[in-house]
């Protein structure tokens, strides 16, 4: 009996390992390979999978397991599945696809697409679910292939995948086919056509950054020179200091809505790659090459014509950081020796990208710095700064710089080319800089013909004088103790009346875009636009120049000869009349005096009502109203605005803050008598308001503020 059961147990014992045998003959597991999904492995059995553990981060391919298991569906599907406003799906989708960028490394978010379309990704996690996207050993990217297990929702209209879990990826970085790219320096990149592929290498300098920190772009540096590299998928998988590899096509970037007035100015975009591949990376932690960076200051880099393309070009510059906190912003600007001449960092953080100059704020810095694009607009077009990298060397100024310190920075800037009347201007002889801890630099000047140009000493004071037509060339010497430097300007006198010039309302009835040449006085300040109106007896009209040293010895009663474009801001939707200015304006002569300015045709039978009535549809811009009004100054955490009231009658004055308003100040809260025009700059269905001067028992205060800003 006992040896009939043993038997028995050999057989079933026998045809067990039988079954097991056949079973692993019958379904091996194939070796997971770089590039390979266990569903095609192709590796010889026993072959090295590449896989094995070495201490390092993996980046190889993860396997889904049976694939037999696994139904998944299509992203067209999946939208279907995602239905209407507000659902979400109790199920969880296998969804097999191609990540086409990664949107936020942070949170893992993505948009993934195969061949029926493409779906947001909200969301990526471990299979299980307990690590996030950071946390994953690998973290695919653009170009990967990946299995998801997922929910799907409708999300405020935005069909989308939510909690994804990664099952399985195929790791597809290194694989791109590159032999359509032409391998180049970057100063050859830069050099390159719209649209050309090229291939360069260099170091990462520094990453920009959008809203929430999210990386979208990098300077990249070689031997050669410096360009940007706009890829956000790209951005968030390296780090300053990497050597990196790019694939990339060459672009020049403007803002949409900029287009037509970087035309206008000639500024070709910001030098940049795009549809970019990371072809390799080091990881590495190299400084970039700075041996090819020119040295040069603020004032030379933003005086430089936008036409010239400098932009994402580094340049070495002395500057002095100073941080200015907004109402829910914070601009870092970076001011030149003279502490004025300026342009601030450009942010799409609101400035959180550039905390880490909070240590370098009031300081004077070595600043690698590049002008990263140009705002441009109708009335303007400069330069906006990405700082690269900022070095406190304990700046101390040299003495022996000094002399062209004060020639570069004052006593060249005195003087106008052409005076069509004698100036009688006060000019600097001495200039001194607690900034710079340099006192007493002395200035002399010489002219040339002094029948022409001369100099006058009045009660201890130097004036140039314009006394009769010619041209004199005057030396302009400055003298630090043993350290001297002398400039050579011309500057010409010439009869007004060989200008060919029109009244302000022949221009105010000239056709867009062309161009006139006026001749008026200077009235006040426009508010948050570079200018001022121009007044004769026949009207009024917004004038607005493109470089603020237009101003440079302007004053309020000054008669002028100016050359600009007649142009017109409007929408051309035909909700309203639109702003006249003159565009572009240049001085061509400055008569000097101190003229009060024509009020003949000023509107003095008019409430503030009235002005509120004024009809956005007919043109009222070149009009001056004489209301009365209490000024009214509203103050937040996060703005500051200020408006007029008349009884129930409140109007808004145009302007970006109550700051730009600040003469206004000592008349908040009283009734005021107020020179006001009505202005549209920004396509309003309704007028706003320009004060151009309060009217008091002692005079008039006038608005000054572009002539207090220069």
């Amino acid at each position: 009996m006992r040896s009939s059961l043993l038997k028995r147990l050999l057989v079933v014992l026998t045809l067990v390992m039988i079954l097991v045998i056949c079973v692993t003959s019958c379904f091996p597991v194939p070796p997971v390979t770089d590039g390979e999904t266990s569903e095609g492995g192709t590796e010889e059995e026993g072959k090295d999978d590449g896989n094995k553990d070495d201490g390092n981060k993996d980046d190889g391919n993860k396997d889904d397991g049976n694939k037999d298991e696994i139904v998944t569906i299509t992203i067209a599907e999946a939208l279907e599945l995602c239905g209407e406003e507000g659902n979400i799906t109790a199920d969880r989708y296998y969804i097999r696809a191609t990540i086409k960028s990664v949107t936020n490394a942070e949170f893992g978010a993505m948009v993934i697409e195969d061949e029926t379309g493409s779906i947001a990704v909200y969301g990526t996690y471990s299979e299980d679910g307990s690590l996030t996207y950071p946390q994953l050993d690998y973290q695919p990217v653009k170009g990967d292939e990946v299995l998801l297990h997922c929910i799907l929702q409708n999300y405020k209209g935005t069909k989308e995948v939510k909690n994804a879990r990664l099952i399985s990826y195929v790791n597809n970085q290194g694989k791109q086919d590159i032999s359509a790219y032409t391998p180049a320096t970057i100063a050859q990149a830069r050099a390159a056509e719209k649209g050309d592929k090229v291939l360069v290498e260099g170091v990462v300098a520094r990453i920009t950054y959008a809203t929430g920190l999210k990386p979208i772009g990098y300077i990249l540096v070689d031997g050669t020179s410096s360009i940007y590299v706009y890829d956000g998928d790209s951005a968030q998988r390296v780090s300053i200091g990497n050597k990196v590899k790019v694939a990339g096509a060459k672009d020049y970037w403007i803002l949409d809505k900029e287009i037509s007035g970087a035309q206008k100015f000639g500024y070709g975009g910001c030098n940049q790659l795009t549809e970019v591949t990371l072809v390799s990376n080091d990881n590495g932690n190299s400084a970039f090459d700075t041996a090819w960076v020119t040295e040069s200051t603020v004032k030379d880099i933003l005086e430089t014509p936008v036409s010239e393309d400098i932009t994402t070009l580094i340049y070495k510059v002395n500057a002095l950081v100073k941080k200015v906190p907004g109402s829910d912003f914070v601009n870092y600007y970076f001011f030149d020796l003279d502490n004025k001449t300026s342009s601030y960092a450009y942010s799409q953080a609101s400035g959180a990208d550039f905390a880490w100059l909070d240590e370098f704020d009031g300081k004077i810095c070595t600043v690698y710095l590049t002008a990263l694009n140009a705002k441009s607009s109708s009335t303007d077009c400069f330069f906006r700064f990405l700082p690269v990298k900022v070095e406190d060397n304990n700046f101390t100024f040299d003495a022996k710089n000094a002399p062209e310190f004060a020639l570069k920075y004052y006593a060249l800037e005195q003087f106008l080319d052409t005076y069509v009347a004698n100036p009688n201007l006060e000019v600097i002889t001495s200039v001194s800089s607690d900034l710079l801890g340099i006192h007493g630099i002395t200035v002399s000047y010489t002219s040339d013909n002094e029948a022409a140009v001369k100099f006058t000493e009045k009660e201890g004071k130097l004036y140039l004088e314009c006394l009769a037509s010619g041209t004199a060339n005057v030396t302009i010497t400055a003298t630090y103790g043993d350290y001297t430097k002398s400039e050579v300007v011309t500057i010409k006198m010439v009869n007004p009346e060989d200008f060919d010039y029109v009244n302000v309302q022949a221009a105010i009835n000239a056709q867009k875009n062309e161009t006139v040449t006026i001749r008026g006085i200077v009235g006040p300040s426009l508010v948050n636009r570079d200018g001022f109106y121009l007044i004769d007896e026949t009207g009024m009209i917004a004038i607005i120049v493109n470089d603020m040293s237009e101003f440079a010895g302007l004053e309020i009663g000054h008669e002028v000869i100016l050359t600009g474009m007649r142009d017109l801001f409007h929408n051309n939707n035909g909700d309203h009349a639109g702003q006249i200015a003159i565009t572009s304006a240049v001085i061509e002569a400055n008569l000097f005096g101190e003229h009060e300015y024509n009020t003949s045709f000023f509107i003095t039978d008019k409430t503030l009502a009235d002005f509120y009535a004024l009809n956005a549809n007919e043109q009222h811009c070149n009009e001056v109203y004489v209301v009365k009004a209490t000024i009214e100054v509203q103050s937040t955490p996060y703005y500051t605005n200020i408006k007029i009231k008349s009884g129930s009658t409140t109007v808004s004055l145009y302007c970006s803050s109550a700051a730009q308003y600040k003469f206004l100040e000592q008349f908040a809260g009283q009734e005021v008598t107020l020179e006001l025009a009505p202005c549209n700059w920004n396509n309003k269905t309704y007028w706003a308001g320009c004060v151009l001067a309060v009217i008091t028992e002692d005079g008039k205060v006038y608005n000054t503020l572009n002539f207090d800003n220069n």
